[in-house]
C-alpha cells in the first residue's frame, strides 16, 4: 500500500528482461471486475480468495516480476508459497510516507475508503502493525527513500551467478526489521 511497488516494480522488470505483473490487475482482468467492486459486492474474503487463485497462476510463468498488495503475503499460506517458488523482497515505507502517498486515493482503496483523514495515519500504523510478523519473512527488505533503478541489481547478479536460482536467501546485509510497511515483490525466473 503506498510504497511505489508498480512503480519501481515496472522499471526494474524493464531494466533486466523480466515480465512485469501487478497482481490486482490481474485480478481485474480474471473476473472483470474492480477490486474496489469485489469488495464492495463479495467482500474481502472472496477478493482474499480470488488473488490467491490468481497468485498461484504464476507458478507456470518465467522471468516475470510480481507486484502483490500488502495483504497477500497475510492470507492463506499466500508468503509460504511466494517463497517456495520465488524470491520475495519488500519495499519499507515510514506510515508517514504512506499517509502522502494514499492520502489522495482513499476512495480507490478498499481499505481505506470508510476510513476519515483523522483517522488515515492511525489505520495505516494499526494495519501495518498486524501484517508484520509475515512481512518480516521476507527474503529481502529495501527501504523505499533509496530505491533506484539499479536497486535490485544485487538481486539479479547474484541470480545470474546461480545460473537462474534463487537461492531463497533468508539473511542478507540487505535485510532489516522494521515496523514499518511491506509490499511484496515476488520475483520468478527461469
Amino acid at each position: 500500500m503506498g510504497s511505489g511497488k508498480t512503480h519501481w516494480g515496472q522499471i526494474w522488470a524493464v531494466k533486466h528482461g523480466y515480465t512485469f505483473y501487478d497482481l490486482d490487475a490481474q485480478v481485474e482482468k480474471a473476473f472483470k471486475m474492480s477490486v474496489q467492486d469485489i469488495f464492495e459486492k463479495h467482500g474481502e474474503e472472496k477478493f482474499r480468495e480470488l488473488e490467491r487463485y490468481q497468485l498461484r497462476k504464476f507458478l507456470s510463468k518465467k522471468k516475470c516480476l510480481v507486484s502483490c498488495g500488502g495483504g497477500t503475503p497475510c492470507f492463506y499460506d499466500n508468503l509460504e508459497w511466494m517463497k517456495k517458488n520465488g524470491v520475495v523482497i519488500y519495499l519499507r515505507a515510514t506510515p508517514q510516507n504512506i499517509l502522502q502517498r494514499v492520502g489522495d486515493e482513499t476512495s480507490k482503496r478498499p481499505l481505506l475508503k470508510e476510513v476519515n483523514a483523522a483517522e488515515l495515519l492511525f489505520f495505516i500504523e494499526t494495519k501495518l502493525k498486524e501484517r508484520e510478523p509475515d512481512y518480516l519473512q521476507a527474503n529481502y527488505t529495501l527501504d523505499v527513500p533509496q530505491l533506484t533503478d539499479d536497486s535490485l541489481n544485487f538481486f539479479f547478479e547474484d541470480l545470474s551467478l546461480q545460473g537462474g536460482s534463487s537461492g531463497n536467501e533468508t539473511e542478507d546485509e540487505n535485510i532489516k526489521e522494521s515496523d514499518e510497511t511491506y509490499n511484496a515483490i515476488t520475483a520468478h525466473h527461469a
